[in-house]
């Protein structure tokens, strides 16, 4: 069954031109934002920071772009919200029950979340992909 799904998301070619294109405009819309300082994470103003691939992201203060991908990117964002609870209460319970856990730096941070985020939006975009391909399928068999 998991197999099945995994062929479904991964074998259709409009799914994978979504990825690639997702991948592109996400790497050139934050690669255009300047380089953050660690203590500039709750410096944004208006709202808290997200720290993404050794940048912060205002989700409430971006213009243009990045307001468009994060808007497009809400599913995404959505499963990664979920990831990001599981794993706080994996720490949480684990040093609740005694264990020292490691520190982090800022940009071992936002490199993680830069890629957990990647591979969420991505997902959702060949998942979307793969669904609007089959729909095209169908309806095509059917006229």
């Amino acid at each position: 069954m998991l197999f099945q799904f995994i062929r479904f998301v991964t074998g259709s070619r409009l799914a994978q031109w979504l990825l690639i294109i997702h991948l592109l405009v996400v790497v050139y819309a934050f690669a255009s934002k300047p380089l953050a300082k660690p203590d500039s994470l709750y410096s944004g103003g208006s709202c808290h920071g997200v720290p993404i691939a050794d940048r912060v992201f205002y989700r409430c203060d971006e213009t243009g772009l990045l307001k468009v991908i994060g808007i497009l990117d809400f599913v995404g964002v959505l499963l990664y919200a979920l990831v990001a609870t599981g794993c706080l209460l994996i720490a949480f319970f684990l040093s609740f029950n005694g264990m020292v856990l490691p520190g982090i730096s800022f940009h071992v941070l936002s490199w993680v979340v830069a890629a957990v985020l990647l591979v969420c939006t991505s997902f959702q975009w060949m998942l979307f992909g793969s669904c609007i391909e089959r729909l095209l399928r169908r309806f095509g068999r059917n006229s």
